[in-house]
C-alpha cells in the first residue's frame, strides 16, 4: 500500500492576516459589484459573449403598482433558460416579469441567463417600494368617504408659502387629513419644471419677471414670500425635488395646462417614480386629456367636467375615475348625479371665489357651505383649510 503524507505548514500570524484580509477584500468587491449605483442603477455580468440588463418601469413603485420588469440580452446563441430571483425566491421564467409588490421595503431583484452553449449572464436590479398607489387606492375607492385636497400645500398656515416643500411637508405632517395636494408646475426659460402658479414671480418671490424668461439658477437667487408679504428663506422648488419630498408619502395634483407641455411634465414625473402617485389635471380639454392617455405608461387623468355631454365622454376614456366640476355647478342642477350615474366619482373646489365663501365660513365655525357640498354625493374638496374639514368630515363619518 501506497502511503500519501499530508504535510501542513505553520504559517506565521501575519501571513495568516495577509490571507484573511485578502478575502475579505475580494469578497467586498464581490458585493459593491451588486449593491452600488444609485437607485435607478442595475448591474450586469456576464460570461463568454452574453450580457444581460434589467429594464425596469419604475425603480421606486408604489405598493400595489404593476411594476414590469424587462431583460436585455445581447450576445450569446440561442437563450436556454431566464430565471427571476428575490429574497430565494422563484419570481418568474420569461425574459418579462410583472410584479406587485405588498409590503414597502428595499427589494433586490435578480436575472440569471443562460444561452444553448452555457455562458451565462446575470443582472440586479433594486427597487424601493414606499406608499400607496394613487391608482389603486381610485380603482378601490369608498363611495362613503371623502377626500381632501390642500390648495397649492396647506394654505391654511401663514407661516409657510405656497407651491414649496414646506408646503408639502406641512401637509404630510398632519396625518392623513391631506389626500392629495396641489401645486402648480411651470417651465422656465432654460427648461426646468418649478412650482409657480403665477406667470410671473412678483408676488411671490423677492425677485421680478415672467418665469418663462428666467433661469432655474436666477430663480433660485430669490426667497419666497408668505400670503402678508413677509421674506422667508425658503425658495422655489423644481417640481422634481418637490415631488421626491412627497413620494411615498402623499399624492398630488398637477394643475399644469398652459405653463407646462404635457411630455415635457410626464417625462419629470416617471423620472421620479411617480406616474403612479399623481393627477394630471387637464381641465376641460379634451384633446390634452387623450393625448397623455396615449402616453405608455399611461398617467392618471384628472379632468374636469362641463355638462352631462362631456361626463358620457370622460367615462368611455381608460384611466379616467375622477372628474371635478366648479362650486356652482355642483349646487345648481343635476350634474354630480349625471356625472356619478356614469360610474365616475365627483369633485369640486371649495375656494372662495366667484361668490362663495365656504372655505372662510368655515373658520368662523360655519359648515352649511360643506353640508350643501356633502349633500351632492361629492368624493373630493379642495380647501384651503385640510385640518378644519377633515375635523368636520371626522365627526360626519366621511374620513
Amino acid at each position: 500500500m501506497r502511503t500519501v503524507r499530508f504535510c501542513i505548514g505553520v504559517m506565521s500570524a501575519n501571513t495568516v492576516m495577509k490571507k484573511i484580509t485578502n478575502i475579505i477584500c475580494i469578497f467586498l468587491s464581490a458585493v459593491v459589484l451588486f449593491s452600488c449605483g444609485d437607485d435607478n442603477t442595475n448591474n450586469e455580468q456576464g460570461e463568454g459573449t452574453i450580457a444581460a440588463k434589467i429594464i425596469a418601469s419604475n425603480a421606486y413603485p408604489a405598493l400595489e403598482e404593476n411594476v414590469i420588469l424587462k431583460v436585455n440580452i445581447s450576445g450569446g446563441t440561442d437563450i436556454k433558460s431566464v430565471v427571476w430571483t428575490m429574497e430565494g425566491q422563484t419570481l418568474g421564467e420569461e425574459s418579462e416579469l410583472k410584479y406587485v409588490f405588498k409590503k414597502e421595503g428595499i427589494y433586490n431583484v435578480s436575472v440569471r441567463v443562460t444561452d444553448n452553449a452555457g455562458n451565462v449572464a446575470a443582472a440586479l436590479q433594486k427597487l424601493q417600494v414606499e406608499g400607496k398607489s394613487l391608482r389603486y387606492a381610485l380603482q378601490n375607492f369608498d363611495p362613503a368617504k371623502v377626500w381632501i385636497m390642500g390648495h397649492r400645500g396647506n394654505s391654511s398656515d401663514p407661516n409657510i408659502p405656497e407651491n414649496s416643500i414646506a408646503g408639502i411637508e406641512s401637509c404630510i405632517a398632519l396625518n392623513g387629513a391631506v389626500d392629495i395636494v396641489e401645486v402648480d408646475p411651470r417651465m422656465t426659460k432654460d427648461g426646468i419644471i418649478v412650482l409657480m402658479h403665477d406667470e410671473t414671480i412678483d408676488r411671490t418671490t423677492t425677485g421680478t419677471g415672467k418665469v418663462k424668461d428666467l433661469t432655474y439658477e436666477q430663480i433660485q437667487s430669490y426667497r419666497l414670500k408668505l400670503a402678508d408679504g413677509t421674506i422667508t428663506n425658503h425658495t422655489v422648488p423644481s417640481l422634481y425635488d418637490a415631488l421626491v419630498a412627497g413620494r411615498g408619502k402623499i399624492f398630488f395634483d398637477l394643475d399644469f395646462l398652459n405653463k407646462v407641455s404635457p411630455k415635457e411634465l410626464y417625462d419629470v414625473v416617471k423620472s421620479c417614480g411617480m406616474l403612479d402617485r399623481v393627477f394630471f389635471y387637464t381641465s376641460n380639454n379634451r384633446d390634452v386629456l387623450q393625448n397623455i392617455l396615449n402616453y405608455s405608461p399611461a398617467p392618471i387623468p384628472y379632468p374636469q367636467c362641463e355638462d352631462e355631454e362631456h361626463a358620457d365622454f370622460l367615462s368611455q376614456q381608460p384611466g379616467v375615475i375622477f372628474t371635478q366640476i366648479s362650486l356652482s355647478k355642483t349646487l345648481n342642477g343635476g350634474l354630480p348625479a349625471a356625472i356619478s350615474s356614469k360610474g365616475l366619482f365627483v369633485s369640486t373646489n371649495m375656494l372662495d371665489m366667484n361668490g362663495y365663501t365656504y372655505d372662510t365660513q368655515m373658520t368662523q365655525g360655519n359648515y352649511t357651505g360643506v353640508d350643501l357640498i356633502l349633500s351632492k354625493g361629492i368624493s373630493m374638496i379642495q380647501t384651503d383649510h385640510p385640518q378644519l374639514l377633515d375635523a368636520y368630515l371626522k365627526q360626519k363619518g366621511k374620513r
